[in-house]
């Protein structure tokens, strides 16, 4: 928010950690568009970089749904001119309500409208909020778009697809967010075991997002920009004795050279929980069975 170009002051700011990137929060994005279409504006969106929650609580497991990559991909989609990710530090942590529209949005961006959902709160001890920003300061304009519910009238919020991933409800989540869950990270080398038994995998950790459900699943791989059919397994793969969480992954009629690779795993639904076998034949066995429900479900 420092030295600023003019291309993207006084524009219409949309301002939001847009965590899993879900209806509601295309609705404030496209309200932002709709706006400064209409005064003939720029429109740019304004989000914060680790996850306040993140930051405040570090030492525990991340909660994120979409990682800073797949929500840049994802927002820009739609028809916006620039894209701020704030450093979200201590300094920025304890700056206070008044400082964070003075100096970030007025001196900063030299903002023209505010757009944010109806509970968005900012500032020190969250102090900061749309009557706060009504109350104190008039001459900036903000639209506050309300909740959206889905079909039976429940808010679609981020807390409830947590809630879904981590009860394997990939597809319910996906509902939510109009697009699936996906993990994003670079393959690493495993144990190579899968090689050894027909089923060669790629390996991901995924420690970028939220951990959904231990279990296998039916996914797609994203490379070079086309989608492959793909079970996928997250867990800790207890018939080899493996350590620590992992994102194994079966790409159905695929053979190259994926070592270093980032990737994106898309998660569409939970086929079974993780399961120690007997030996690497029943291994063998049910990976074949996943593989042929993949075919069948994702036609």
């Amino acid at each position: 928010w420092h030295n600023v170009p003019a291309a993207f002051q006084n524009a219409v700011v949309a301002i939001g950690n847009f965590d899993g990137f879900h209806t509601g929060h295309k609705a404030v994005v496209e309200t932002a568009v709709r706006i400064a279409k209409t005064e003939g504006r720029p429109v740019v969106l304004m989000t914060f970089e680790p996850h306040p929650g993140a930051f405040f609580r570090p030492c525990e497991r991340t909660f994120r749904v979409t990682p800073v990559r797949s929500k840049v991909r994802l927002i820009c989609r739609l028809p916006i001119d620039g894209f701020f990710v704030l450093a979200f530090n201590r300094a920025f942590a304890d700056m206070s309500a008044e400082d964070f529209v003075e100096r970030v949005l007025i001196k900063g961006l030299r903002a023209a409208r505010l757009v944010v959902g109806e509970d968005y709160t900012f500032g020190k001890n969250r102090r900061g909020d749309v009557d706060f920003l009504r109350k104190n300061y008039p001459d900036l304009p903000v639209t506050a778009v309300k909740k959206i519910r889905d079909q039976n009238g429940e808010i679609i919020s981020t807390s409830r697809i947590r809630s879904f991933l981590r009860d394997g409800e990939v597809e319910r989540a996906a509902g939510l967010m109009e697009h699936p869950f996906e993990i994003e990270g670079y393959v690493i080398h495993g144990a190579e075991l899968g090689r050894t038994i027909g089923f060669p995998t790629i390996n991901i950790k995924p420690n970028d997002s939220i951990l959904p459900r231990i279990g296998v699943y039916t996914a797609t791989v994203v490379i070079d920009g086309a989608e492959y059919k793909a079970v996928a397994n997250i867990g800790t793969r207890p018939t080899v004795h493996g350590a620590g969480v992992l994102l194994e992954a079966h790409i159905l009629d695929y053979a190259g050279d994926l070592y270093g690779e980032r990737l994106r795993v898309r998660l569409k639904t939970f086929l079974r929980p993780e399961t120690k076998f007997q030996s690497l034949n029943d291994l063998k066995a049910q990976i074949q069975k996943d593989a042929d429900t993949v075919r069948r479900i994702l036609k």
